[in-house]
Formats: structure tokens, C-alpha cells, sequence
């Protein structure tokens, strides 16, 4: 067989065998393995190699698209497919925050299932992970992300990132508004603050009257004034005060710990110096109560002899000794008295002096914690429903006052208001945040209409969204001014405002942000 003939026959041989192994019927094993998408080349990151990650970074799931886009304060991040919850799972949609990280974590719920790089968004059991990508909505109500992805996110974020779940678009938009807070220039703490952060906050603290007549709430405003005369001052952000108030207040913290620690000590000893001296005056009383058993028996038996008895003169030299022993006895009872009174005294002076630097170390302890919850971004929420303003930071309650809103019978939809870094070249003095806006389509929670309200036979569609702009939002809220300089000096990149007809969900709770259901 000549070469050409040779190389035709091998061709059409390679053509036969690769045919007859395409025709072949897969074994069940094979035919798991190909119905098993397990980040598949066209399930990985869209994005091109990492970029260097400019805070902040938040998230906004396409359920509609099956996507999941990240954000950074330079526009998208990074993209990747999804696998949201499937029918009668369905993924909730609305505004979320990471709350729980985990790397190995196992589904509670779902037999241990492996959740790897598992991202908590509820505490009832909704989570963005790494997962199967069949290329349809296949979860339990979990957002499954492909390997490369989780992973990478898994290592980003801080643990307060938002994430906004949608049906359709939800495109970030520059936004800006003469109601959105700016914030606050603080004056650089200087060497001579003081240590006591609570009587600081105690003394910078407002009234806000309650305007629906309950009892008026404190809240602590103007924690650090600028004097606008003294242009030489160094001015910080809020971000910028709190790291360095944190500093302040972990020295003051440490600096109380080791003034308490001798007067521990002090207490300690004069405790057991207390307890000795105690210990000899019950030694000094047991020897007086035998002194005087003794004087006792001298006596009865001088009483038995009479006066001519040759022993009469043993029994009342007996007598007398014994007079002498309870002298001795008594002296040394009054003596020990003293002892204890003084020691005594001296243990509660000591207890005293502990209590006194216990409670400036107790201060200032919760000064640090005050100026670690102060590093987190704040979190606003604005409620028509019970036309209240909430502000959380850090997870953590700090106060919620009545507010105004024009037209309460009207809706006002669900918007997302995110803080971003000042532009480049802003005034050092005085940086403008940039803002984002994020409209969210669908309706509350409160505005979807229950099934069980539903006429039989009526077709049932869901009640469309509002449509209210996120300026035209803002426009019908009024907002206390003190309240607004609050918000001012927690303001930083990261903080939040949120719009929306629904009160607080029943998602949020304790170590949560605000999470707002609109299904």
C-alpha cells in the first residue's frame, strides 16, 4: 500500500472510530458525569486577571440573566454566571449584606451538604456559594457561583458587603442630590483628649424631640467640632477620626488595665491581711474565754475552803494569777479589735480605689468598642411604612427617630442610595462623596398582594412597582437637622441610605444590616 493510499485509510479509520464512539450509549456513570456541570471553561470568570480592588465592593445578582455582578468604587469588578433557587425554592430578592463567612461550611439544613466559600445573606438559610452550574435556576434558594469566582470574592470581601437581588437589571447610576448628607471634617484629636470617651459622648449628646409623643431619645451628636478659625488644624474624615479616636481609645483602655492591675493586687492583700487579722482576734477571743474559765474555777474553789485552810492561801494566789491571765487576755482582744478595724478599713479603701479604676477601665473599654463600630460604613433606613429613620453600623442598633414624609399614602418604591469614594482632585478639606443610585423594580414586600386575598378564578400577576424616581424619593423626606449631622460624622465610602415602603423584615435581627424583602 502506497503512502497517499495509507494516509486516506487512516484518516477514514480515525473517522469511523471517532463516529462510533459518538454513536456509543453512555453508561450511567458517564451520563451523570456529563448532566454534572461542575465549572465548566464557559462557567468561569468573565472578567480579565484581577484587578487591584478599590473599596467599596458590592453585589448585584440578575436572577432573570442567571448573573452575579461585583462592583468596586471603579466600576464592575468581575461577572460570573449563577445558579439561583429553582421552582418552589425561589432566591428572595431585595437588599442583603454579607453577614457570615465560611470556607469549608456544610448546609444545616440539606444533610451537612458542602457549601465551599459560603457567603451567609440571611440567617435563615440564604447564601451566595461555590456550587453545580447547570445553566438554569437549580438551588435550594442559594446563589451557586463557579469556583473561580467564589473563590476570589471569598478573599475580597470584608464581611459588610451589600448585595442586591433582582429579577432583572439593577444598574448602579451616578446620582447626586441636595438631601443625600455630606461628611463631617473632624478636628484631629490632639495629645490632650480625654481619656473618657462616654463623657464625651454624654456631653456632646442632643435631645430629638419624638414627634409622635413618646419619650425623646439620646442621641450623641457633634462628637468633635472644628473650629473654622484655626484653618492650620489638621480635619479628618469620619473614617480617618475614628482610627485615630480607636487608637486613643485603645490606649486609654490600656493605660486603664494597667493602673487596675496593682490595685488588684492591693485588694488581694489587703484582703488577706483582713482575713489574718480576723484569725487573730478569734485566737486572742478564744484566749480570754479561757482565761475567764479559769478565773472561774480559782473562784469556785477559793468559795469552798474556809478561811483557816492551809490551802486557802494556794487557791487565792490561784485566783489571783488567773485575774491576770484575763487582764492579759482582754488587751490582747482590744488590741486585735483594732488590728481588724484597721485592716478593715484599709481592704475598703483598697476595694474602693479597684472599683473606681475598674469602672474608668470598664469605660474605657467600651470607648474602643464605640470607635471599632464607628470603622464600619453606616447603614440607613428609611421606612414609609412607619415613617421612622433606622441607622445601623457595624450590625449594631444606634438610634431611630420619627421623620416626615410628604404624601405618606403614596408609595415610594425601594432605592438603594451607595456612598463611593470623592473623585480624584477633590478639595482635601472638604472631599464630596460620589453617590450611586439603584432602583429596585419590583415591589416591597408590603405591596405585594397576598394570595389568600386573591378572588378565585382571578389571574393572578404581580402588582407592578411604583414608579417613583430616586430623586423624586427623596424630594417627599424631611429629615431632623440633628439627625443629619449625626449621620454626617459616621458618613464615609461604603455607607448607605435605603428607601422603601416596607417596614423593618423579619430577616432583620441581631448581627444583620437592614434586608429588605421585595419577594
Amino acid at each position: 500500500m502506497n503512502n497517499s493510499l495509507r494516509k486516506t485509510f487512516g484518516g477514514y479509520l480515525a473517522l469511523c472510530l471517532c463516529s462510533a464512539a459518538a454513536l456509543a450509549p453512555l453508561d450511567a456513570a458517564d451520563a451523570r458525569t456529563r448532566n454534572r456541570s461542575y465549572d465548566r471553561p464557559r462557567q468561569k470568570v468573565e472578567a480579565p486577571a484581577p484587578a487591584p480592588l478599590n473599596r467599596p465592593l458590592f453585589f448585584v445578582v440578575n436572577i432573570g440573566k442567571q448573573r452575579v455582578t461585583a462592583y468596586s468604587n471603579d466600576g464592575i469588578y468581575a461577572q460570573a454566571p449563577i445558579s439561583s433557587g429553582s421552582r418552589g425554592h425561589a432566591t428572595p430578592t431585595g437588599i442583603f449584606n454579607i453577614i457570615q463567612k465560611n470556607k469549608h461550611h456544610r448546609s444545616n439544613i440539606y444533610s451537612g451538604a458542602p457549601m465551599p466559600f459560603m457567603q451567609r445573606l440571611t440567617w435563615s438559610g440564604v447564601a451566595m456559594h461555590q456550587g453545580v452550574l447547570p445553566g438554569y435556576p437549580a438551588s435550594h434558594g442559594c446563589i451557586r457561583l463557579p469556583y473561580d469566582f467564589a473563590s476570589r470574592m471569598f478573599s475580597a470581601t470584608e464581611g459588610t458587603e451589600r448585595v442586591i437581588v433582582a429579577k432583572g437589571d439593577v444598574v448602579p447610576m451616578p446620582f447626586s442630590h441636595a438631601k443625600l448628607p455630606e461628611p463631617a471634617m473632624l478636628q484631629a484629636p490632639g495629645n490632650d483628649h480625654v481619656a473618657s470617651i462616654s463623657d464625651r459622648i454624654l456631653a456632646n449628646a442632643v435631645n430629638v424631640a419624638e414627634r409622635n409623643g413618646d419619650e425623646a431619645q439620646k442621641i450623641d451628636v457633634k462628637a468633635e467640632t472644628h473650629d473654622k478659625a484655626d484653618a492650620t488644624d489638621k480635619l479628618l474624615n469620619p473614617r480617618e477620626y475614628a482610627l485615630a479616636m480607636t487608637k486613643i481609645a485603645a490606649k486609654s483602655a490600656e493605660d486603664a488595665e494597667r493602673a487596675a492591675s496593682p490595685a488588684r493586687r492591693a485588694v488581694e492583700a489587703r484582703v488577706q491581711e483582713q482575713r489574718i487579722a480576723a484569725t487573730d482576734l478569734r485566737n486572742a477571743q478564744i484566749a480570754l474565754s479561757v482565761a475567764k474559765g479559769r478565773l472561774d474555777a480559782a473562784d469556785k474553789r477559793l468559795s469552798r475552803l474556809g478561811d483557816n485552810e492551809p490551802k486557802r492561801a494556794e487557791a487565792e494566789a490561784a485566783k489571783a494569777e488567773a485575774e491576770t491571765k484575763v487582764k492579759e487576755a482582754q488587751t490582747q482582744v482590744e488590741a486585735a479589735e483594732r488590728a481588724k478595724a484597721d485592716k478593715d478599713g484599709a481592704a475598703a479603701e483598697a476595694l474602693k480605689a479597684f472599683r473606681q479604676l475598674d469602672v474608668s477601665r470598664s469605660q474605657a473599654a467600651n470607648g474602643t468598642l464605640f470607635w471599632k463600630r464607628r470603622l464600619a460604613p453606616v447603614s440607613v433606613f428609611i421606612s414609609r411604612k412607619n415613617q421612622r429613620l433606622y441607622v445601623r453600623q457595624n450590625y449594631i442598633k444606634v438610634f431611630d427617630v420619627p421623620i416626615t414624609i410628604r404624601e405618606p399614602g403614596k408609595p415610594l418604591g425601594t432605592h438603594l442610595y451607595m456612598a463611593m469614594q470623592p473623585a480624584k482632585g477633590s478639595a482635601d478639606k472638604a472631599p464630596k462623596l460620589r453617590w450611586l443610585s439603584m432602583t429596585l423594580t419590583e415591589p416591597s414586600e408590603d405591596l405585594v398582594e397576598s394570595r389568600s386575598r386573591r378572588r378565585k378564578g382571578e389571574e393572578e400577576q404581580q402588582r407592578s412597582a411604583p414608579n417613583v424616581s430616586a430623586s423624586a424619593a427623596l424630594d417627599r423626606i424631611e429629615i431632623p437637622e440633628e439627625v443629619e449631622e449625626k449621620i454626617s460624622e459616621m458618613l464615609w465610602s461604603g455607607g448607605s441610605i435605603i428607601v422603601s415602603d416596607s417596614g423593618i423584615s423579619n430577616e432583620t435581627g441581631e448581627y444583620t444590616d437592614f434586608v429588605i424583602l421585595t419577594r
